[in-house]
């Protein structure tokens, strides 16, 4: 620095950008801060930590080969596991002060690392330990036992002018796992340093895109076969708890599902689903006690990741799913904030008979028929006797007068959407983060036409859970209706990539959007997809024919109005789209039921409809 010091910082910045954020990048790490020559970067693996702190060594000792001994650059790192403390971006505590006084211990070019962290990497990698010794370091109450890591004899440094590195691996013991990792360029770290995420030289590390990842549904290895339902209900549950955090894409239960007890290799599957991280496992249930075994893989390597193997008693599922998830995080590096840790580790019911009755009835609503709606509801009304105060069930009960509604499975539909409004409320006053009742909120609003409360309780779920399909979906058709098509197309497709299986409502509204962007194809394909799978939705049927006389298929339009008039004979046209602001879009609708003779022709229009052409 002292020579040449602008040259030294391009060279600085030129190694930063070639070897040492491509390497934090690979290994999963997150960079905290910057201190001028130096850094914290967070990892979720102490053995990802080591293993890109010894790439990084091992690189700059190649490149120091052929430098001039004025012009070598060499750093040093500590590692270490501890607790840590989150505020905001930034973390800091006695993990990290240990961290910091391992790297003043480090060699230049070297690593040290504490003793918790040689157990761990201890025979998982290429490199030798020595153990130096317990040392007292400053400003540590306690005696840490420091290793120094020994790289091959070809990748040692070689000994020039001494400047500082860092790399931390933390552990955040609060509510959570996660990782961190400091790596540094020179001078001594402060602590307290203003320095985010968004410094100049921590942007070149930010992964630009989330991490997408699919929990396969967990085989069943019980003695009993009817306990299918309990395997399911705890994949989903851990889909559900990955979905609340903001910095991950979580693929649905209806996405995974295809691929139960199917054999794949992750390859294939990461390719099927587009995810780069999968969880498989196992369940087996004998009496009061839970056994699973699991493990992520990197499906772009085929390689495992962790792998672990819990046994708890019956009454402490809610804790073993706190557990894995726990662990899923800290080994992805994933960034969590103290508002998702509180959601997700919540419980949601004391009562495990109860939480048994959600279970039974999810099944009946993933794949709803007007007799599987009628049998959720009763094992979710047995569910709110058993708990009174279970949000989700209240949820999941709305849920189902609000389908029966929708489908015209009610012989009073207002009645039924007045029941579901009562029951989603009851549920968010438990429990303000049920994201399932505030969607059905939104969607009750929206029926009514009362659009900015129908957008805002959508926000709010999403907002709560950002993988959440129905909120992403419900967004779509709220703007479906504003007449903000675009938007509403891009919402619905980013609801469809995490699962394919859109319901009845969601899939007509994609298909409803499609056909106003004039993409009829789109609109057909959509709509007949929909009719496929629920037969019941006649709304699809409808807006089936004016697509068909949009794309010029008259006879397939006539075929379709036959039986739209046979099934329902009191369908009225001119009611169907009334929720759209846009007057274009309405008349573009409308445009299309002419044509496929759902609509009266010009002459035949009732007078006020006469006036307004």
């Amino acid at each position: 620095m002292g020579n040449d010091e602008e040259g030294t910082l391009a060279q600085l910045k030129a190694l930063r950008h070639a070897l040492v954020d491509r390497k934090i990048n690979e290994h999963h790490g997150r960079i905290v801060k910057t201190t001028g020559d130096g850094m914290l970067v967070e990892f979720a693996s102490v053995v990802e930590a080591v293993r890109c702190a010894v790439e990084i060594q091992r690189g700059m000792a190649e490149r120091n080969v052929a430098a001039p001994a004025g012009q070598r650059i060499d750093f040093r790192v500590g590692i270490n596991v501890g607790d840590i403390i989150i505020e905001g971006d930034d973390i800091f505590g006695d993990g990290v002060n240990v961290a910091a006084r391992l790297e003043g211990l480090a060699e230049p070019g070297g690593i040290c690392v504490s003793g918790r962290v040689q157990e761990d990497a201890q025979g998982r990698l290429d490199i030798a330990f020595e153990d130096i010794g317990e040392q007292k370091l400053k400003n540590i109450a306690r005696p840490v036992r420091v290793f120094r890591v020994r790289l091959d004899a070809t990748a040692a440094p070689a000994r020039t002018r001494r400047r500082r590195g860092l790399f931390a691996a933390l552990a955040l013991m609060i509510l959570l796992t996660v990782g961190a990792l400091w790596t540094g360029f020179g001078s001594e770290w402060k602590f307290l340093s203003n320095l985010r995420l968004g410094d100049q030289f921590t942007k070149s590390a930010e992964v630009g895109m989330k991490p997408a990842i699919a929990i396969l549904p967990f085989l069943n290895h019980s003695d009993d076969s009817a306990r299918q339902y309990f395997v399911d209900g705890l994949t989903q549950d851990i889909i559900n708890a990955l979905g609340r955090f903001s910095a991950l894409t979580v693929m649905s239960w209806n996405a995974v599902a295809p691929y139960k007890g199917k054999p794949a290799s992750p390859e294939d599957i990461g390719r099927g689903l587009a995810v780069s991280y999968l969880v498989e496992g196992s369940v087996r249930q004998t009496g009061d006690r839970v056994r699973v075994i699991a493990q992520l893989v990197d499906t772009r390597q085929g390689r495992v990741l962790w792998s672990a193997r819990f046994e708890e008693a019956l009454a402490d599922v809610f804790a073993l799913q706190d557990i894995i998830v726990t662990d899923i995080v800290r080994v992805l590096a994933i960034r969590v904030t103290q508002i998702e840790q509180n959601r997700v580790f919540a419980k949601p019911t004391e009562n495990l008979a109860a939480y048994d009755y959600v279970l039974r009835a999810r099944p009946a609503l993933q794949r709803p028929t007007r007799a599987n709606n009628v049998e959720a509801r009763s094992l979710l009304k047995r569910a709110i006797e058993l708990d009174p105060n279970y949000a989700a069930a209240y949820a999941a009960l709305a849920e189902t007068y609000h389908l029966a509604s929708s489908m015209g499975w009610a012989e009073s539909p207002t009645a039924f959407l007045s029941r579901a409004e009562e029951l989603a409320i009851k549920a968010l006053r438990l429990d303000d983060s049920e994201v399932r009742a505030h969607v059905i909120l939104g969607h009750i609003h929206l029926f009514h036409q009362r659009y900015n409360e129908a957008e805002a309780e959508i926000e709010r779920a999403i907002a709560i859970n950002p993988n959440d399909a129905l909120g992403l979906a419900g967004r779509g058709t709220i703007l479906l209706w504003l007449g903000q098509t675009d938007a509403a197309i891009e919402a619905l497709e980013q609801a469809q990539r995490i699962d394919p299986d859109l319901n009845a409502i969601d899939r007509f509204a994609l298909s409803l959007a499609y056909y106003l962007k004039g993409r009829y194809d789109a609109a057909i394909e959509q709509a007949e997809l929909n009719l496929r799978t629920t037969a019941g939705a006649n709304f699809s049927r409808v807006l089936l024919a004016a697509a068909y006389a949009q794309h010029n298929r008259a006879e397939d339009a006539a075929r379709v109005v036959t039986m739209i008039r046979r099934i329902d004979p009191t369908f009225d046209p001119q009611e169907f789209g009334n929720k759209f602001l846009s007057s274009g879009d309405l008349e573009h609708l409308r445009d299309g039921f002419r044509k496929a003779g759902l609509y009266p022709v010009s002459g035949d229009l009732p007078p006020a409809e006469r006036m307004n052409r």
